[in-house]
């Protein structure tokens, strides 16, 4: 009797087993189907991302050109004056009279002050009278020498005697000399209380006034002569053997923009700092209408030669990035980044000389995109016709 319940049993479970396996089938069948039907349908097309096209302006684009090219190093500094002195006291004294101010214009051996000079003219006299007395001295000893002369003739006396009062002449000839230079010291002394400029100039600055006791070689006034100034300037140690002296400098001055002056290189410093990597240029140029000053910012360009055939390209155009010097080109509308090698600059026109990398007839972009990459494309407007 226990066997029966158990063969029903495993009747059951083997008709749900063969249920489950025909759903099974059939559900793998649809999936067949479905998977078939897809795999029969065509692909459809996943629309690509529109291509940025920048819109550039004309003049945002440069062309590179062959023509001459004057080499240019450009130049900055202070204008100092090409001549300046501190005139001071050659004599202690009390200052009785400064005859200048700021600003005022003086010409060689115009006097400037004058020191309290009662004490030297003391002297003067003293050492004056001092010369008087040798000379007497000498009269004399030349007086006794000729009458010890007459009584050696006639040996009254020894040849010692003699020479003892020859001697006294020698002393006395030296007395007279030294008498003589402590003169000629007093007598300069005393003209020295009188300071008188050493060369024509401007009064820059004043330093004693009247009443105050100078011990010598005390400042009394300065000097500046402004008819010629001089520019010190840094050029790249790279550049300095485009420098010659005589070489032509132009400039511009800071608060005078609508005037540009010329000068010329008169020095080159023979050494480079090893900071900076650059050569001091010392460059000269004419005030004769007094318009410019010491202290007025100049910046300007130093004509160092002419190429007569160079590849040019605007400077705009030119980007560096760290030790990378490069250009963005533009080939029909595709931009492009080229790597250059550059040389002289001629900032006057905006162009630069490029040794390597670029070919006349290219085209570069001047304006700085910021965001702009090889591989873009950009649209050049046409130039805007004048108006009718």
């Amino acid at each position: 009797m226990s066997g029966v319940p158990v063969i029903r049993q495993s009747g059951r479970a083997a008709r749900k087993l063969v249920a489950a396996v025909a759903v099974v089938a059939l559900l793998g069948g649809a999936a067949w189907v479905i998977q078939s039907r897809k795999a029969s349908r065509p692909a459809t097309p996943v629309p690509s991302a529109a291509v940025r096209v920048m819109e550039l302006a004309p003049m945002d684009v440069g062309d590179v050109v062959r023509g001459p090219l004057e080499q240019s190093i450009p130049l900055s500094g202070t204008l100092q004056p090409y001549a300046r002195t501190v005139v001071k006291s050659k004599v202690a004294g009390e200052v009785r009279d400064v005859r200048v101010r700021e600003g005022t214009t003086v010409r060689r051996g115009d006097l400037l002050a004058e020191l309290d000079d009662t004490e030297l003219r003391a002297r003067v006299a003293e050492k004056r009278a001092a010369l008087e007395a040798a000379r007497a001295q000498l009269d004399l000893a030349r007086k006794n020498w000729a009458m010890n002369e007459q009584l050696l003739e006639q040996k009254f006396i020894s040849r010692n005697a003699a020479d003892t009062v020859a001697n006294s002449v020698e002393v006395a000839q030296a007395n007279v000399r030294v008498a003589e230079a402590q003169l000629e010291l007093a007598r300069k002394a005393l003209t020295d209380a009188r300071v008188v400029a050493p060369m024509s100039g401007i009064v820059a600055e004043r330093f004693s006034l009247p009443g105050e006791k100078v011990p010598v070689d005390a400042r009394i006034v300065s000097l500046v002569d402004l008819s010629r100034l001089e520019l010190e300037a840094d050029v790249p140690a790279s550049d300095i053997g485009l420098v010659a002296v005589g070489a032509a400098v132009t400039f511009r001055i800071e608060g005078l923009p609508d005037r540009a002056f010329e000068g010329r290189v008169e020095r080159i410093n023979p050494t480079a700092d090893e900071r900076s990597r650059t050569v001091k240029v010392y460059a000269v140029l004419s005030n004769a209408d007094g318009q410019l000053r010491g202290g007025m910012f100049a910046k300007g360009q130093l004509t160092a030669g002419t190429v007569a055939s160079a590849t040019l390209a605007p400077i705009a155009a030119v980007r560096e990035e760290g030790p990378d010097v490069f250009v963005y080109t533009v080939a029909g509308e595709t931009v492009g980044r080229k790597a250059v090698r550059l040389g002289a600059r001629d900032p006057g026109r905006g162009v630069v000389q490029v040794l390597d990398g670029l070919e006349p007839g290219e085209r570069v972009l001047n304006a700085n995109l910021g965001n702009v990459r090889p591989g873009d494309r950009v649209r050049v407007a046409a130039p805007k016709k004048p108006a009718a």
